[in-house]
């Protein structure tokens, strides 16, 4: 109990979010993978489930004081927010095999104008906005997919696949470590 409550709804999320990308395909050697977001719990913890997966983790952050840590849970490389939240041409350099995006806002059109061809973004949060503005193109020029990651709604059966895949396999590193437990009382 103690460590589902440690995972929680955003661990769940970000395994989630893994489990949809590798079911489209994605393998280690694809290529680097981008989170946003990746010092909230969504991002941190797929960060460190990518990399302990054998996955080349890129992590963009506005906190610049998260950078070691994200580089403890297993990132090789720092994007900042202005990096991922400028506006850009229609479609960029392909860069990323495959991404997590805990944000939203203007970090979503970022990833999905750099996925490159085939890829697909698991897309769970709107820390930065709701608002999506992009256009058609990676969809239809790179053949890019947005995966929507509904964590309340999935079926009781694949859910308690993905529990104990979290319990094996996708176990983040360091489950706990940051956790702090109090009474009803407190």
């Amino acid at each position: 109990p103690r460590e589902s409550m440690a995972i929680g709804t955003a661990g769940f999320t970000s395994a989630m979010s893994v489990v949809a990308l590798e079911e489209r395909g994605l393998e280690p050697a694809d290529g680097p993978v981008l989170v946003t977001g990746a010092s909230g719990g969504v991002g941190s913890t797929a960060v460190a489930i990518l990399a302990d997966r054998g996955y080349e983790v890129w992590a963009a952050t506005g906190k610049d004081d998260e950078v070691e840590r994200l580089r403890s849970l297993g990132a090789v490389g720092i994007l900042g927010r202005d990096e991922v939240t400028t506006e850009g041409k229609p479609l960029e350099s392909e860069r990323w095999a495959a991404a997590v995006d805990a944000v939203g806002a203007a970090t979503l059109p970022y990833v999905l104008r750099t996925l490159r061809t085939g890829a697909a973004v698991a897309s769970s949060g709107n820390a930065g906005g709701a608002a999506l503005h992009t256009t058609v193109f990676p969809f239809i020029l790179r053949g890019v997919a947005l995966l929507g990651m509904d964590s309340v709604n999935m079926p009781i059966g694949r859910r308690r696949e993905l529990w104990d895949r979290l319990a094996t396999d996708l176990r983040p590193r360091d489950l706990g470590l940051h956790c702090r437990e109090v009474t009803l009382d407190t």
